[in-house]
């Protein structure tokens, strides 16, 4: 749609508003061939972004942040009527957006290498860009997980082509036009960061299997991360995938934190988070009181229109995400579990549900991705920790309990790339390395180090120095 500094206009594919069903604006759907060509010219000047001194990079990564500030309540609004997110959450998506530029900017400077010692000479290594990245980003944080990629990418003087979820791409589409603005600014060819919309099948498969892409960073689901691995060839990799993270809380936690904590973890942005809260297991004798305290909490919770800034729920993404977690609701209760609180589905909208279910529910098994909060009684912390581990995935796990030793049994057991200990799997800064094991991903995000897999090291070994 952006390539070597021209826009691409056509209507090919409606984008609609999760909440209302309308339409709100249509997009280029790119074809194999068009993508071919953009993929061409974003590796040929892969030279330019390369030869951009460092403080270039850094000016132009502190020039976006600057820009999005400017531009924050537009930007809000639009991922709220693109992607169905309360306008509240919109608004940290936007400020952890900034925050996200800034943190490859300070990264841009600190591209370091070492020196080792070497009898009569010495070897250096200092730090390259891949070349070409491919990023493929998904819809349910249309602006930060498209920093992710975009920005440790500039900072480490990578070319760039964005494929962004055709379901919400108007977050990225205003964030090409920031980009766009900034590099006429410093006059750097714009050639060198080109936006690909379309549809997965088409932009997204030629990313992954065009041989002038040297790496592909994605985020999406697991199914589609297995296929990346099968068809990118020699490329590098960085995968973040899907989880279902659970949340241990054990009889001598806080309670009541662990009550609000997963609350607040499970209902963010409808469920539609990687590191959601995905089941609860939590001791049988404190199962009662802690039930009763999430029934109590979700209660407080407003479902609504995304744009009213009292709104905790909004929509999940289409009228067919809805329907697939209103099947899997009436499979589960079919299965055993028994709905405490919800189950009602409008539309796009699910709400807020709490179900009590065992270890072999459907719902304790899969990714939900949605208002959907199983909650499974344990025994103790040896069987919490056999049914956390019994898992095809590894993302993020949350435990709750106040005793010290227990807490570093479970964060040296649990087979997971984070675990929070007193706080739900939910957490993310933008600074901290992310990423999951098994199925749930390969490789680390957040920006330092995105920059180190964005990145080869070069060692350079000098001899006969007298």
């Amino acid at each position: 749609m952006f390539i070597n500094g021209e826009w691409v206009l056509r209507d090919d594919l409606k984008v609609i508003n999760p909440y209302t069903l309308e339409t709100i604006g249509n997009i280029t759907s790119l074809s194999r061939k068009e993508t071919k060509e953009a993929i061409k010219i974003a590796e040929e000047h892969k030279s330019v972004m390369k030869n951009l001194p460092p403080s270039t990079r850094y000016s132009i990564l502190m020039n976006i942040a600057s820009e999005i500030q400017k531009n924050k309540e537009k930007l809000a609004k639009i991922i709220s009527v693109d992607a169905g997110k309360p306008i509240r959450q919109s608004i940290i998506e936007v400020d952890r957006t900034i925050g996200t530029f800034k943190f490859a900017a300070f990264y841009a400077k600190e591209l370091r290498g070492e020196t080792i010692p070497l009898e009569n000479g010495i070897i250096l290594t200092k730090r390259e860009p891949v070349g070409l990245i491919g990023a493929i980003t998904p819809f349910n944080f249309p602006l930060n997980l498209v920093a992710h990629k975009v920005a440790p990418a500039i900072a480490t003087g990578n070319s760039l082509v964005l494929h962004p979820s055709s379901k919400a791409p108007m977050a990225a589409i205003e964030l090409t036009k920031i980009i766009e603005k900034v590099l006429k600014s410093k006059n750097v060819p714009l050639g060198v960061f080109n936006l690909l919309t379309g549809m997965g099948d088409v932009v997204g498969d030629e990313i992954v299997k065009n041989d002038k892409i040297n790496m592909v960073s994605f985020t999406g689901s697991v199914e589609v991360g297995e296929s990346i691995t099968k068809n990118a060839g020699f490329k590098k990799i960085t995968l973040e995938l899907g989880g279902n993270n659970p949340m241990i809380v054990l009889k001598d936690g806080d309670i009541k934190k662990a009550v609000k904590s997963c609350v607040r973890g499970k209902f963010l942005n409808s469920g539609q988070v990687c590191i959601s809260v995905g089941r609860v297991l939590v001791e049988d004798e404190v199962a009662d009181e802690f039930i009763k305290g999430v029934i109590e909490e979700t209660k407080k919770l407003k479902v609504g229109n995304p744009l009213d800034r009292e709104t905790d729920i909004g929509a999940l993404i289409t009228p067919e995400s809805a329907e697939r977690v209103e099947n899997l609701i009436n499979q589960s209760v079919e299965e055993g579990g028994k709905i405490l609180y919800g189950g009602k589905r409008e539309k796009s909208v699910v709400y807020p549900t709490i179900m009590d279910v065992n270890h072999d529910n459907i719902l304790s098994k899969i990714e939900i991705f949605a208002p959907v909060l199983p909650i499974i009684r344990i025994k103790d912390m040896d069987e919490a920790l056999h049914y956390a581990n019994n898992t095809k995935y590894g993302l993020h796990a949350g435990v709750f309990t106040n005793d010290i030793n227990k807490a570093f049994k479970l964060a040296d057991e649990l087979e997971y790339g984070g675990v929070l200990i007193n706080n739900s799997p939910t957490f993310r800064r933008d600074n901290m390395p992310f990423g999951g094991i098994k199925r749930s991903g390969m490789g680390r995000e957040g920006v330092k180090y995105a920059v180190e897999e964005m990145s080869e090291i070069k060692t350079i070994i000098i001899n006969n120095i007298q």
